[in-house]
């Protein structure tokens, strides 16, 4: 799979650290340095650096058949592999209609029979306490209509044209585009961008304006329980920090070594962004949107930094009011573009106090290793 070289690429960087670091001390999360900055509680008021004309054709982005065999096969020697799963919730009315929803015509009665001994043995999801997540195997598989369950997790995917006669025609438009992007792009793909727009050629989002790591990923599912939000968002940036042995430091167990953790994001965006205020200043291509729970104490009573403790989210601006994103680090979700709405409409169900906040790499100061800050890290 294209995601293999980009795990392997961060098994080469990171093995070395995790053998390095087993007899040491657990380290210390840094506050973040910058000025403390309030949170936005509503993105009505964001408004986007680029003005675009954009054309959006919404595709539903469902798992191939090969990749649930795959995870089906493949998780039972592989921890990391994570089974294909069903969430429902656990009373009888609830399972005989996911049964009928997955089930092939003559098989409801069996499926139902298995889920119901599976969630016996299911625990209590956090975020939903009254769901449970039953794991399908090769059995449950055979009662299973694929496309029903590949309907079951299907996401939107935003694939998006820019208008490049519109561009052509519009010098400052090009510049602004061009110096928004060029820091995610390389030399190459810059040049092949410019002479798109000097052909009036449309420019396709996907393929032509996302750095490699999502160009490579988006609309895809993969195998792996562990890649995440925060590895997408990082991966977007750089590989180089997601790959780091000073970034990715943990590995928990049952998780693929490219996860990254909330503490972990949280010091590189201490190191390496500065956050900025979007009811201030328009938002940017590649500005990191970090979505919080924030508690009601600190609502109320806003004193102090935030911590990071309260993070569930993070995405990619673009422009537009469009974000790239990976939804979880469950397998069930796949790398997509989607707007900003979507992604505040997800996690305004999973949270009480949604606050988001927006930081910007520095793009200045950027170094190919993230720096060792001997005050409060690890050495």
């Amino acid at each position: 799979m294209i995601f293999g070289r980009y795990l392997r690429f961060n098994l080469m960087h990171v093995c070395c650290a995790v053998a390095s670091l087993c007899s040491r001390p657990s380290y210390a999360v840094i506050q973040f340095k910058a000025d403390i900055k309030p949170f936005s509680y509503k993105i009505s008021s964001f408004s986007s650096a680029l003005r675009l004309s954009i054309k959006d054709e919404v595709e539903t982005v469902k798992m191939p058949l090969s990749v649930m065999q795959q995870r089906l096969v493949e998780s039972t020697t592989d921890e990391t592999v994570e089974p294909i799963t069903v969430m429902l919730g656990s009373t009888e009315a609830q399972i005989s209609a996911m049964a009928e929803k997955l089930a092939i015509k003559g098989k409801e009665d069996d499926l139902a029979v298995y889920i119901r001994r599976q969630i016996k043995k299911s625990p209590e999801i956090r975020v939903l306490p009254s769901a449970r997540t039953v794991a399908i195997n090769r059995e449950a598989f055979g009662f299973i209509d694929h496309e029903a369950l590949a309907d079951l997790y299907a996401k939107p995917q935003h694939n998006l044209t820019i208008d490049g006669a519109g561009l052509k025609g519009d010098r400052a438009a090009r510049r602004k585009l061009l110096h928004e992007v060029s820091p995610f792009l390389s030399v190459a793909e810059r040049k092949a961008i410019q002479v798109k727009i000097n052909k009036g050629d449309d420019l396709n989002v996907n393929t032509d304006l996302l750095p490699e790591f999502a160009r490579s990923m988006v609309k895809k599912f993969i195998i792996y329980r562990g890649p995440n939000c925060f590895h997408a968002a990082l991966a977007f940036q750089s590989p180089l920090l997601t790959s780091s042995s000073q970034i990715n430091v943990k590995h928990e167990v049952g998780y693929h070594r490219a996860m990254i953790n909330y503490d972990e994001l949280w010091r590189v965006l201490n190191q390496e962004f500065y956050e900025v205020e979007p009811e201030k200043q328009p938002i940017k291509f590649g500005d990191m949107l970090v979505l919080f729970d924030v508690p009601d104490a600190f609502v109320q009573h806003p004193d102090g930094p935030a911590d990071f403790h309260w993070i569930r989210h993070t995405a990619t601006y673009l422009f537009e009011g469009y974000t790239f994103s990976k939804g979880s680090k469950s397998p069930n979700t796949p790398y997509s573009v989607r707007t900003l709405e979507e992604e505040w409409k997800t996690w305004k169900h999973f949270t009480k106090n949604l606050g988001v906040k927006v930081f910007r790499r520095s793009l200045k100061a950027i170094r190919p290793h993230p720096p060792v800050d001997q005050s409060d890290w690890i050495y």
